[in-house]
């Protein structure tokens, strides 16, 4: 038997090689149903771009894999193809079929089928014509009435433009007038917010504090000291009232 196929480290490289393949092939087929736009399913973008780096990663640590000088299994092998090899004229068909540029014969005859199919489109047109002057009566009465519906029509869009104009030049003022006043307005906002953003701040009470000092515990105080706080407090909650209702503390 040859020692080749006694050799463990030759079979596990092949090995390992064979299932870098596998997981390739895997690969393909979803990356291919998510973009097939025939699938039931519409994939978002974020699965497209996972399937597609994900056969990229497989792609690249096959090559890796190959492109490796240890990888000694693959110089000793001889590969068969399943099939016999077609010959040299059935492999050039997709050369063929790719060609940007047709044979001159067929490009010739090509143009010569454009040039019929023009010229009895042509005729026919022609003929299907005549045929509805001669059905409906002399063409000049027909052509006659269309002309006066012509100058019918454009007589009433000539009469029209005026107003269309005047329409038009009046959305325009409004708009203007309407842009004018959204700047002003921002204008003297901002002017406001930075006079009083002092003031209106005051007013943010800190959450952390009021919860700090709803958690200690109230000392104890003599009935004297607790009077005048009371007091204190009170004058303190007249001054925010008055504050709040006309934006003066007296």
């Amino acid at each position: 038997m040859d020692p080749f196929y006694d050799d463990a480290k030759q079979i596990a490289e092949l090995e390992s090689l064979r299932s870098k393949l596998q997981q390739l092939r895997d690969s393909f087929l979803p990356f291919l149903q998510a973009t097939d736009p025939r699938f039931p399913f519409t994939a978002s973008w974020p699965e497209i771009l996972n399937k597609f780096n994900i056969l990229v990663a497989r792609y690249v640590s096959l090559n890796r894999v190959l492109s490796e000088n240890h990888l000694s299994a693959l110089r000793k092998m001889v590969l068969h193809p399943q099939e016999p090899v077609g010959t040299d004229q059935e492999q050039q068909v997709l050369a063929v079929l790719l060609r940007t540029k047709l044979v001159p014969e067929v490009e010739k005859a090509q143009e010569v089928l454009i040039r019929e199919a023009e010229t009895c489109y042509a005729a026919g047109v022609t003929q299907a014509l005549q045929e509805r002057f001669v059905g409906s009566g002399p063409p000049a009465e027909e052509l006659k009435l269309w002309k006066v519906t012509l100058v019918k029509y454009r007589s009433q869009t000539i009469a029209l433009l005026p107003c269309l104009f005047s329409f038009k030049e009046s959305l325009q003022s409004k708009a203007e007038a309407h842009d004018a006043v959204c700047l002003s307005a921002e204008q003297s906002l901002e002017k406001h917010l930075d006079q009083y953003r002092p003031q209106l701040k005051l007013r943010i009470v800190d959450e952390a504090e009021v919860r700090a000092a709803a958690a200690e515990p109230p000392p104890q105080l003599s009935p004297a000291r607790a009077a005048g706080l009371l007091k204190e407090a009170t004058t303190d909650l007249e001054r925010l009232m008055r504050f709040v209702s006309s934006g003066t503390a007296g």
